[in-house]
């Protein structure tokens, strides 16, 4: 992905880490972003994703819906990724 973020590839492969079940891919990533960008951006960049899924969690366990725009703008890619068939999903397909 091309961005104008400075770091972003390594940034990128670090949050896909995160969310992966391969606890190594984690660690060496986790790494590279300390070797490249130093200590406080690891925490940085980890306390952001942290609060993301929190955010998200806390947002479906309350049963807040998604806006129909953007049910409707996300449609071909929630599929494709199998997002759909998450049980979460359930709070933002209600809203159909």
């Amino acid at each position: 992905m091309d961005t104008e973020v400075e770091h972003a590839d390594i940034l990128l492969a670090y949050a896909d880490a995160i969310y992966a079940s391969d606890s190594g891919e984690l660690e060496r990533t986790r790494e590279q972003v300390h070797s490249r960008m130093g200590s406080g951006a690891t925490i940085e960049a980890a306390a952001t994703a942290a609060n993301f899924s929190m955010l998200d969690r806390v947002a479906n366990a309350v049963g807040i819906q998604i806006e129909s725009m953007a049910i409707e703008q996300t449609e071909d890619f929630r599929g494709e990724l199998g997002i759909n068939q998450y049980v979460s999903a359930a709070n933002t397909l209600g809203n159909l």
